[in-house]
């Protein structure tokens, strides 16, 4: 039983990451969290959670990928040096994570989560369907905002996407599809960090994370053809309130 819930957690999750170009983390952890013990089936710690979502946002980011570039709209020319920014910062932001207070620094991510859930609603110049970098981009100034996205989501523990996402579509207004599909890819990179960091660690529980990953065979592609078919302002608004119920629940588990 446990099993089967597992693979249909692995599809959720890995549907939300195809569709939206998130990690898929955010609504992955609290199903394995909560889930199991009400079905009356054994817990899992959070430290297994986070290491069982860690191999799924892996699979299911590179599956989006696969997916999202036989679409066109995996730019290597944007996903290459993102990725890399973010894998960057995001190794500094772990590392500095233990000198300040966990509390002020999701109460800072929160809040920037809410700001970029409303410039998500700002639409992008031009084609929004476009699959194509635009001319006069400026890769340096992205690759820097990303580096900070990097950080932050290193401090906090949790998928830079939600900030990545707003921050190209409403800063260098590019088009949506192509966003979401350069965003899979940058979550794709940061999964190798964080797996390669939760092995080393021994947190992570193989066994059980394979019927997720199982679940993202599924899911995954699910998503990213889904992703392609849905009108560019039901994305946005998807999009916008998924990054705000985010903050709002990370915001909630402070004060709670």
């Amino acid at each position: 039983m446990t099993e089967l819930l597992l693979v249909a957690i692995g599809i959720v999750g890995a549907f939300a990451s195809g569709l939206l170009g998130i990690g898929g983390g955010v609504i992955l952890v609290p199903m394995v969290l909560y889930l199991p013990p009400l079905l009356g089936l054994s817990a899992f710690s959070t430290s297994q959670a986070v290491g069982m979502s860690m191999v799924q946002v892996l699979a299911a980011s590179l599956l989006g990928v696969r997916a999202h570039a036989k679409r066109g709209s995996v730019p290597r020319e944007l996903a290459v040096p993102l990725g890399i920014a973010v894998g960057i910062g995001a190794i500094a932001g772990g590392l500095a994570s233990g000198f300040v207070p966990e509390s002020v620094l999701t109460l800072v991510f929160a809040g920037l989560a809410i700001v970029a859930s409303g410039l998500m609603l700002i639409p992008a110049r031009g084609n929004d369907d476009a699959t194509e970098v635009p001319e006069g981009f400026k890769i340096d100034l992205a690759a820097l905002l990303a580096l900070g996205v990097g950080l932050a989501s290193g401090l906090v523990g949790i998928g830079g996407g939600i900030l990545m996402i707003p921050l190209l579509t409403a800063v260098f207004r590019l088009p949506i599809r192509l966003v979401i599909g350069t965003s899979i890819a940058v979550v794709a990179v940061a999964g190798v960090m964080g797996t390669l960091g939760k092995a080393m660690a021994h947190q992570i529980p193989w066994q059980e994370s394979l019927f997720l990953v199982l679940g993202a065979l599924a899911g995954a592609p699910m998503g990213a053809r889904l992703s392609h078919r849905l009108p560019v302002g039901v994305l946005r608004k998807i999009l916008a309130a998924t990054i705000l119920v985010t903050a709002v629940k990370m915001v909630y588990e402070i004060i709670s």
